[in-house]
């Protein structure tokens, strides 16, 4: 049989669907650990380069259809569907209905990050803990409640939004009610939200790989969601992370399975969910032990580009383990070493221009713009992981969206990682690039996302 994109090799063929820079690293690390592995990743990005990783741009996250006709055509050993918008419209049950090998939850188990209110019912129901929080679907009722609280609160939309931006972090009421104003515009009679406590704390980022009855912990990671230096601006996708967390400790790992871990796999049993693939708990580390924030039904990104190039084990092997109810069985295996991304973003163009957009995640900004420097990074201390970033006409990479690359530096030691990243953040540019310039340095305290 012919196929669109012939390719070396005889070991594995997969199917990765995504096209951020998670899944960029996720077709890295196939690739990485089965010398063998052919990774098919779509849509992907054009402008990764590999022998072994082939982009499929023309296929689709939200409409399955191009991915069945392709998988007619290339026929792969298993799919791993990482991004949120194909799992919550049922890719995983849809190409396993014919006949596919897939990794990832259904969009029932997917709901659980879909849906802010549905994750927080499945906390309450099979004992996760998690802050106090009640769900409106009136903007007077909720506005109400957020006036008899004792306490600062975040609002959250129910359903997903593109930039990450559906939390809102209050530090008022009247920043809560007008978060709660704002949404109503938004989505009208869609209008859906969750107010709950707002925690203080440190926040923790928890991956695990799921079977459907076991689950395999990997490492622990720290996110910078916010916009700004010193965690200041709202939140947004992230602007970058550091792995391992810097609390990390076997102590740690211990309280996440049994507090986190195990009520969450006996509440997938209880619920029926169909769940295989990467689940990510947003947990803070509070005075009162750890508390979920929000349950995803994939790896975090960017935590994915600082965590995943640590594992050495085959993780094809892991995924076949995972196919066939072994997982058990499996152990992680890593490098040891530590790491810290820093995403590079498509800012304004002219600060200066009152006229101009105002860049990522601040409101509209012009893409396009060409990404220089990519060939500079010294792969010796640093990965690029790209993102928003395609080919134009001429065949250069320019800006396509957001956050364009992810740069991560490794070392033996945090501060080691820190500054390799930084040092090779320095040889790419581009119109508009923005960054934090604080990522990996010591936190102070940080406050519920």
């Amino acid at each position: 049989m012919t196929t669109d994109h012939p390719t070396p090799g005889t070991g594995r063929r997969i199917l990765v669907l995504d096209g951020t820079g998670r899944g960029h690293a996720v077709c890295e690390l196939f690739t990485r650990t089965d010398p063998e592995a052919v990774v098919y990743y779509a849509p992907g990005c054009d402008v990764v380069e590999h022998d072994r990783i082939v982009p499929v741009g023309s296929l689709s996250l939200t409409n399955p259809r191009p991915t069945l006709e392709f998988l007619a055509r290339n026929p792969v050993d298993l799919v791993f569907v990482s991004h949120i918008d194909a799992l919550s419209r049922g890719f995983v049950e849809i190409l396993r209905a014919f006949g596919h090998r897939v990794i990832g939850p259904s969009s029932e188990a997917a709901a659980l990050e879909a849906s802010k209110e549905r994750g927080k019912r499945f906390c309450l129901d099979h004992g996760l803990p998690t802050a106090a929080h009640r769900s409106f679907t009136d903007p007077e009722a909720a506005k109400a409640y957020i006036r008899s609280l004792p306490y600062a609160c975040v609002v959250k939309i129910d359903v997903l939004t593109p930039d990450g931006d559906g939390a809102v972090v209050c530090d008022t009421e009247a920043e809560a009610t007008a978060a709660v104003d704002a949404f109503a515009r938004a989505y009208g009679d869609a209008f859906k939200v969750v107010v709950e406590e707002r925690l203080t704390g440190r926040e923790l980022s928890v991956f695990a790989l799921l079977d459907g009855e076991s689950a395999l912990l990997f490492p622990t990671a720290l996110d910078f969601k916010r916009t700004l230096d010193q965690d200041a601006g709202g939140n947004c996708d992230g602007m970058g992370s550091v792995a391992p967390h810097p609390a990390a400790s076997e102590a740690l790992q211990q309280e996440i399975r049994t507090v986190l871990l195990e009520p969450l796999m006996r509440g997938i049993a209880a619920d029926g969910l169909d769940y295989t693939g990467f689940v990510y708990l947003g947990t803070m580390m509070t005075d009162d032990g750890l508390k979920v924030i929000e349950i995803n039904a994939r790896f975090g990104d960017s935590e994915a580009e600082v965590v995943l190039p640590s594992v050495t084990s085959d993780f094809g092997a892991l995924c076949e383990a995972v196919l066939d109810r072994r997982l058990h069985l499996a152990e992680l295996r890593t490098d040891g070493l530590a790491r810290c991304s820093v995403a590079l973003t498509q800012g304004c163009l002219d600060p200066a221009d009152p006229q101009a957009p105002p860049g990522w995640p601040f409101g509209a900004f012009e893409t396009g713009q060409e990404v220089h420097g990519l060939d500079a990074v010294d792969p010796a201390e640093a990965d690029v992981f790209y993102a928003n970033l395609r080919r134009d006409a001429d065949g250069r990479p320019v800006t396509s969206g957001g956050r364009v690359v992810h740069v991560v530096g490794r070392g033996t030691t945090a501060d080691e990682a820190r500054r390799a990243a930084y040092r090779q953040v320095g040889h790419i540019s581009f119109r508009g690039m923005r960054h934090r310039d604080d990522i990996g340095a010591e936190p102070a305290v940080v406050v519920h996302h």
